[in-house]
């Protein structure tokens, strides 16, 4: 669903401000040792509606049946080292939702493959996956859903630690250049494009992001 963006010059700076100051963007997981960032990983929860990236482990846990034309209604995780379980719809999982940036279907991912059916959501039951973004929107019945990016960890603290470097540098250039192409988001600035100077400190924001890796630690 379209919302029209507020083009309030201060709200639209402030939401900048606040995007990109975030401590989730400014963290450089190269910057910590691998058993270090699988510490930080399992530690941290869910970010708030101005963490654009997440750095987030699930371990997903089991399936809840129902008695209706549905296999399943539900996938439930626990999230890193917590004993509290969540609960993710299978219908947004398979389906997708609309975007509220591009307005276009936007699906859930696992490592290359999107999420389509009930046998791609039943393979994630006893797995450890690692979210990097979530991108904001509306399933088919019009409710705030999210189309998760997710990456498979093997269980080994090194390989895993290279596959987490990776999906969260990826997530945060993708999702700095979603802002340059769509900054009327409500997800994101909410104004016009030009309304305020905003694309020299996301295009900054990125280069440091790309330089990264030339401050790795070196494995423990």
């Amino acid at each position: 669903m379209y919302v029209p963006p507020r083009n309030d010059p201060e709200y639209s700076l402030e939401r900048l401000n606040g995007i990109l100051s975030r401590g989730r963007l400014r963290f450089n997981p190269y910057s910590v040792s691998d058993r270090r960032l699988i510490e930080i990983v399992e530690s941290v929860g869910w970010g708030d509606r101005l963490d654009i990236t997440q750095i987030v482990m699930l371990y997903f846990t089991r399936l809840r049946e129902t008695r209706d034309w549905r296999k399943f209604d539900g996938i439930y995780f626990r999230v890193g080292n917590t004993r509290g379980e969540g609960f993710l719809s299978t219908a947004t999982l398979m389906m997708g939702i609309t975007a509220n940036d591009t307005i276009r279907r936007e699906r859930s991912w696992i490592g290359k493959k999107p999420i389509r059916n009930e046998d791609d959501v039943e393979a994630l039951v006893g797995k450890t996956v690692f979210v990097s973004r979530v991108i904001w929107g509306r399933h088919i019945y019009g409710s705030l859903q999210g189309a998760y990016r997710m990456h498979r960890l093997k269980g080994d603290i090194h390989k895993d630690a290279t596959i987490i470097r990776k999906a969260i540098c990826d997530a945060k250039i993708e999702m700095l250049e979603r802002i340059l192409a769509y900054p009327e988001s409500p997800d994101f600035l909410s104004c016009s494009k030009n309304l305020i100077c905003y694309e020299p400190r996301i295009r900054n924001a990125i280069d440091v992001i790309r330089r990264y890796p030339e401050h790795f630690i070196p494995q423990d």
